[in-house]
């Protein structure tokens, strides 16, 4: 698809009337009060230039200087194409080094287990394993304890510039060190939400030289996010709509930045970004996409069904982890617990439950190919077990969430859809092969990895509200038209959009 279609497309989806309005943070996502999958990006991301009347004025104008230099050498209106240029080199190599240093954490912790997968940790003797799969996750969340403590050693008051620099850099990059650390030891949460961290945090950094007067600031942010999920998922168009969905909808009001400038700087940094990631990553889909079918027109009101119930399933995910965030701040009033111990205890939850349920831990998406049944020589999972598995998967991740460490929702969502799916297909095969309790017979029903895919875009589309996202997402990674219909049927039928 080229660059003047996705353009075509965003002039169609966002108004220019959309850009009249002030942007802040209770803006971005007014349908809901909880968002699960923006919580990980910290207040910061948005947030101004530090005010030219602090202290450490010298530092303030030779900042001023360097700016005003580089834009006087560049031809005029140029700036905007270079900042996204070089937030979209940095955020790919960005992702690239964190998703290496994941996978490096992954090999030394689990030392080759998680290329087994699951169904072999499920296989082996228990007193064999059982102090690697508990120790693991717990030494994850002491380490993600130790860095918070020193994150949380950085807010207060500054006077000094040079301090106040230096926080800028250090509170973003101890927090992606936190994300690695929680990742890498396999607790229950995603990369995506770093990686969005990770460019817009850059872009914040670009925007105090390319954009001192914060003309251009929500095109940059939304830059930046963009090129960290576009890259995270090598998914260029579905991190565009990222864009939109999550920032640019409803769109900054006081931003002069017109919308085909914004457009294009979205869509420049989304390419570039991804293209250093497919360099560093390979090019390779985020999961393996499964053989599957579609059947008949007929089976259309059975994945209106599916949205519904993967509906139920993101609220049910949603409000678990709001009411994990509320019980773990309660203990902490009342117990007087120190909050840096808590990624501990949610580390002790998470082994504790990938004892009986490996399948929860994070390695990536190997265990959603599990799910999917896309592994070769590895055997399916019953229905009873899928649906053990989501509900083991939404504990696991809203206690990770509330205890403090650090990662994001997407992941955990398209497992939990993956699961719903498959289940849900199982259930649907076996009742149109038998009568016991519902006679499907009469329809020609697709296989159950068909139903997971779609399952996996209707939970994302629940749990982060970012509907077109997931649809163009799971449309990218299988690239087959015939899982839009689908996509759209159980999407829209979902009762939280």
């Amino acid at each position: 698809m080229s660059s003047s279609t996705i353009t075509l497309c965003f002039n169609h989806f966002l108004k220019p009337s959309l850009f009249n309005h002030s942007i802040s943070t209770a803006h971005l996502h007014p349908r809901s009060t909880f968002n699960p999958h923006r919580s990980f990006k910290s207040d910061s991301v948005l947030s101004a230039v530090p005010p030219r009347g602090a202290d450490g004025g010298e530092g303030v104008e030779y900042a001023e200087r360097v700016a005003e230099a580089v834009e006087e050498s560049f031809p005029e209106g140029s700036g905007a194409v270079i900042a996204a240029c070089l937030i979209g080199v940095l955020t790919g190599i960005g992702v690239v080094l964190f998703n290496n240093a994941v996978h490096e954490i992954r090999d030394f912790f689990w030392d080759g287990i998680p290329s087994r997968g699951a169904s072999w940790l499920r296989g082996q003797p228990l007193e064999d394993t059982w102090v690697r799969t508990i120790f693991v996750p717990v030494c994850g969340g002491f380490l993600v304890s130790c860095l918070n403590v020193v994150r949380e050693a950085l807010e207060g008051p500054a006077t000094e510039m040079s301090f106040i620099r230096l926080r800028a850099v250090l509170k973003p990059l101890l927090k992606s060190l936190a994300a690695c650390v929680t990742l890498g030891t396999g607790n229950s949460l995603g990369p995506e939400g770093p990686s969005v961290e990770i460019g817009s945090s850059i872009a914040k950094g670009v925007g105090t030289v390319f954009d001192k007067r914060g003309e251009r600031r929500v095109s940059l942010t939304a830059a930046g996010s963009v090129a960290g999920i576009s890259s995270g998922f090598n998914a260029v168009v579905a991190g565009c709509f990222f864009g939109v969905e999550s920032l640019l909808w409803p769109s900054p009001p006081d931003s002069s930045a017109s919308l085909t400038n914004t457009t294009s700087m979205v869509i420049l940094s989304a390419v570039i970004a991804s293209v250093l990631s497919q360099v560093g990553l390979g090019s390779e889909p985020a999961f393996k996409v499964p053989d599957y079918d579609f059947r008949s027109p007929s089976e259309l009101p059975l994945y209106l069904l599916l949205g519904i119930i993967c509906g139920l399933v993101s609220l049910t995910l949603s409000r678990s982890t709001s009411y994990m965030v509320a019980t773990c701040e309660r203990i902490q009033t009342t117990g007087g617990i120190p909050r840096s111990v808590f990624p501990v205890f949610g580390g002790v939850f998470v082994g504790l439950l990938a004892l009986a349920y490996p399948e929860i831990l994070y390695w990536g998406f190997e265990n959603v190919d599990i799910l999917l049944e896309s592994r070769p020589l590895v055997a399916g999972l019953s229905a009873n077990l899928l649906l053990q598995l989501v509900v083991m998967k939404i504990l696991a991740t809203s206690l990770c969430r509330a205890s403090g460490l650090v990662g994001g929702y997407y992941a955990p969502s398209l497992f939990i859809g993956a699961a719903t799916g498959m289940a849900y297909g199982k259930f649907i095969a076996m009742s149109a092969a038998q009568s016991h309790f519902v006679d499907l017979s009469f329809i020609e029903v697709a296989s159950p990895q068909a139903y997971g895919l779609v399952g996996m875009a209707a939970t994302l589309a629940g749990v982060c509200e970012v509907p077109l996202t997931s649809v163009l997402l799971l449309f990218e990674l299988t690239q087959d038209y015939r899982i839009v219909l689908p996509l759209l049927g159980a999407v829209g039928g979902h009762p939280r959009l």
